[in-house]
């Protein structure tokens, strides 16, 4: 397995060079120390390969150029991936605020040792690994979720496609039953019209008659 990578942001060079030597024993691997934020900027730029990008940033809110490591941080959680650790020797509650709106992954205030450093950064690479997981997961459930919905969507509309067909098929059902019954029913009145001076076929018809309008009433609540 290869070595962590770590970038350090840190305007005190000394210190910053006695905490690279000192994490470096531990298997991790320094690529870069910059005392303003402009340079470390544009060293990440610059890198071709994202498997040379740092997998650990080291962040001094305060460094010595013009633009400090909050701000720094705030322009590189958009662009990178890595786990971000702020180093400060500030207690300020308001500087705490701020830091926390990029985000970071752990905290190391100075004066600090090296089992301090190696706490911080496991914490760090273990909080970034959640993240990602959790990202993950939230990635592969969006997916689901579109799937399942387009699945809906096409049973949606072949419910509505069954439906329109049934009703279809219902209506012309519907319809011809209904003129089959007329056509009787007009027959058997034209027959009573011409043989009503029989009252036994006038009953007879009569009770034809009935039965035909029930059975269009039938059909009529069946198709409403």
């Amino acid at each position: 397995m290869l070595p962590l990578k770590i970038v350090i942001f840190e305007d005190e060079f000394l210190l910053a060079n006695d905490l690279k030597q000192q994490i470096e024993q531990f298997s991790y691997e320094v690529i870069g120390i910059f005392r303003k934020a402009e340079d470390g900027l544009k060293f990440m730029e610059e890198v071709q390969n994202p498997e040379e990008l740092p997998n650990v940033v080291l962040m001094d809110i305060s460094l010595a150029g013009k633009m400090s490591g909050i701000e720094a941080a705030r322009i590189m959680v958009d662009k990178y991936n890595f786990a971000l650790v702020f180093l400060t020797g500030m207690s300020q509650i308001e500087v705490f605020e701020e830091a926390f709106k990029t985000k970071p992954h752990a905290f190391l205030i100075k004066p600090f040792d090296v089992h301090q450093a190696l706490v911080s950064i496991k914490l760090a690479v273990y909080q970034k690994s959640l993240e990602t997981r959790l990202l993950k997961h939230q990635e592969e459930l969006e997916e689901k979720i579109t799937e399942r919905t387009k699945e809906l969507k096409i049973s949606k509309e072949q419910a509505e496609d069954e439906i329109k067909r049934k009703c279809t098929l219902l209506d012309n059902l519907g319809n011809q039953i209904r003129g089959t019954m007329t056509g009787i029913l007009s027959n058997f009145l034209m027959l009573k019209e011409q043989m009503d001076d029989k009252q036994q076929y006038h009953q007879f018809t009569q009770k034809i008659d009935d039965h035909i309008q029930h059975m269009l009433s039938l059909v009529d609540k069946i198709t409403d």
